[in-house]
Formats: structure tokens, sequence, C-alpha cells
């Protein structure tokens, strides 16, 4: 037996005994987590955690369905990746009520009761646990077995991550418990980045919104925003599928090649988020705050959003500029503006053709001048080529 669980079953011994809390024997996480299940009432000697009514529940579930759709595809990620071990995956909302939970047979409809949706996860009342101590910590969580705060969540080992929206706030948390402790150590990874997958859904719905909105508002720029939403959606489809393949191979231990598989799922999904962000910004009809602002990284953000225009239309985008540039800018205005220009260049340079952005800061003057160049592909000449150019002021402080 290790230090570590003789340690945690001292400490369990001694809390029982004379209800002290010996941090010197609890990892950090944990002793915070004891002291709160301690403070907020939690029975250690409970079995078996309490519920809501068939009728609370049923209303819970219907009032949660957004979330619970948008994590159902990647509870099967993560089941699959735990293969034959005893595992149950779970979502909560931001309350610690369970939601959904699916996993293997024996684990879910086996002799010992597991938690059901419905089912209250709170550290007060069910003590420390891979849902309510993630909660309570906003950050991811793991408790060993006996490091739970009650009785009846001793044979497992739960991971859980908050789930954040896309402003921030935390709506639910993704867990799963497992019996060996050894696969979830395998298995946190995969939890991490199927989370932030989840999370990139949440983005998916967002821009569907703001899609209809720009519909209704401005229907002019309706098309030319709709192709590049379908473009990152699609991207962040096949990371999805990415992440199916890649809990196949964990499943069967195939571990080292999927983590570096692993690596480049979580950098898609990141790419994905940067994508997204830019996108909101060219859909919002608002205006920003001035701010200062590299327009170099502006501009390689619009050719990043546009790669797979770029790719349709067979237009190659040169960059002229080698040092950063900076301006003081209200970005969502900028990027508006900076978007038509290069759709204008690319009808401009039609199949084959090239489109070529150069800055140059003015002297004397606080100007960045914008140059945008469509050169066809075919028959080129000087004549053939086509130039929109159009100037920033760099700021009252000439940044």
């Amino acid at each position: 037996m290790s230090s570590q669980v003789s340690n945690v079953l001292e400490a369990g011994r001694i809390y029982r005994s004379i209800g002290a809390i010996p941090p010197d024997l609890l990892r950090a996480d944990i002793y915070r987590a004891w002291e709160r299940s301690h403070l907020q009432g939690a029975n250690p000697h409970t079995l078996q955690a309490e519920s809501l009514s068939s009728l609370d529940t049923e209303r819970l579930l219907e009032k949660h369905s957004y979330l619970i759709n948008a994590v159902r595809p990647y509870f099967r990620i993560l089941s699959q990746a735990a293969g034959r071990e005893r595992h149950t995956v779970m979502l909560s909302n931001h309350e610690a009520i369970l939601l959904d939970v699916i996993g293997d047979e024996q684990t879910i409809d086996g002799p010992e009761p597991f938690p059901l949706p419905g089912t209250l996860l709170s550290e007060a009342v069910a003590g420390a646990n891979g849902i309510g101590t993630t909660l309570a910590e906003e950050n991811y969580t793991e408790i060993v077995a006996a490091e739970h705060f009650i009785d009846g969540f001793y044979p497992f080992t739960c991971q859980g991550t908050p789930l954040r929206n896309d402003k921030g706030e935390i709506v639910g948390v993704f867990s799963i418990s497992v019996r060996n402790p050894d696969a979830g150590q395998r298995l946190k990874e995969i939890l991490l980045c199927a989370s932030h997958g989840i999370e990139a859904e949440f983005l998916v719905t967002s821009l569907e919104k703001d899609v209809r909105h720009v519909l209704a508002s401005n229907p002019d720029d309706y098309q030319p925003l709709e192709n590049l939403r379908q473009d990152i959606i699609q991207a962040h489809q096949t990371t999805r599928l990415q992440l199916e393949i890649i809990s196949r191979m964990v499943a069967v231990n195939t571990v080292d090649y999927a983590m570096q598989l692993l690596q480049q799922a979580e950098k898609s999904i990141q790419i994905f988020r940067r994508r997204a962000k830019v996108w909101r910004d060219l859909a919002s009809l608002e205006r920003g705050i001035p701010q200062v602002l590299i327009l170099t990284d502006v501009v390689q953000d619009l050719v990043d959003l546009l790669s797979t225009e770029a790719a349709i239309r067979k237009v190659e985008v040169v960059m002229h500029f080698s040092e950063p540039v900076m301006i003081f800018a209200d970005l969502k205005s900028l990027s508006r503006q900076m978007l038509s220009y290069f759709l204008y260049a690319f009808e401009s340079a039609n199949k084959g053709g090239i489109v070529e952005v150069e800055l140059v800061t003015i002297l004397h003057s606080e100007l960045v001048q914008v140059s945008f160049h469509s050169i066809p592909g075919l028959n080129i000449s000087q004549s053939d080529v086509t130039s929109y150019i159009f100037t920033i002021p760099i700021g009252k402080n000439g940044l």
C-alpha cells in the first residue's frame, strides 16, 4: 500500500474519531475539499448521494437539453477511450446536479448503486467528489478512492473538469469515474481535450445565433460571413472525428501515438477558438473600443480565416511585411473593412491569381498604408494588376 493511500486512510480514521482534518496527510486540494465538506455538513458515512424527485429531474433535463446535446458526442468518445475498464462518464450542471451518465453495463446496471440523473453531487451533500469539488475549485480535479469524503464513493477514482460557455461562465462539469486508478491517468488528457471540444461546441451554437442576427440586420454581408462560418465549423467537425480515432487507440493501449494525435487535436481546437473570435468581430455590428493593435497580427488572422476561401478560389495570398506594425484602432471596424478589401481582391485575382498584401508606414505622417494588389492568374501584365489601398492612423502618440 503506497504512503499516499496510507496517509489518506489515516486522515479518514482521525476525522471519524475526533472530527479533525490533518492537513499534513492530504493533498492541498483534497484538504480544502474535506474542510468545505465538513463545514457544510456532509455526512462521511453516507453510502449513496441524495437525488431530486422524478418530476424535478425531468424538468431539469429539459431545461439543460442544450448542454446535454452538446456533450453527448464527447460522452461516447471518452467512454470508448475507457475500453473494458469499469467506468462512468458524467455531466452535471453548474449546481453539481447530475444531468447525464453513461458507462459499462456492470457499473451502470450492476448491484452496486451508481448516481443517476438528478443526483445531488455538491460538496455540501456528497462531500469531496469529482463534480462538486471541481465546481468548488473551478479547475480540473482528481479524487482517488478514499480521498472521497463519503464512504459510498471509495471504489472510484474520479476526474472532473469545468465546462465554460463563450462568456467564460462555468455551466457544468464533465467527469469520468474509473475503478482502476491507473486507467484514470491514461484518460486524463483525452478528458481535458474533449472538454475543450465541448466548449467549442458552445461556440458553434453562438456563431449560428450571430449569423442569423447578421441576416436580419445586414443581409448584404450575410453570404461571405456564412461561408466563413461553415469553413471553421467543418474544420472543428474534423477535429471531433479525430478525437473518435484517438479514443479507439487509447482503448487498446496505443497510448504514445494517440497522445501525439491528441496534441494535434488540442491545437486544432485552439485554432478554432481563435478563428471563431475573429469571425465574431467580423459579424458584430457594434463599434469596438479603440486600442493598441498589432496590424500584422490582424492581417495574419484574416488570412488564416480566409484560407479555405482562398483555396477554393485558387488564389495565393502573399504578405509583404517582416516586422510588427503597431496601430491604435477599433478592431471590429478595422476587421470588417479589411475583410471587404480581401474579398474585392480575391474577385479581381480570380482563379490562379495572387493577392499581395503590403503594409507601409508613411514617414512623418503617423499613417500606415495597407495595399492589396490583385494579380490575375492568366495573361499577367502590369496593366492587369488591380490595387486597393487605404490608410490607418497610427495613433495620437505615434505608437
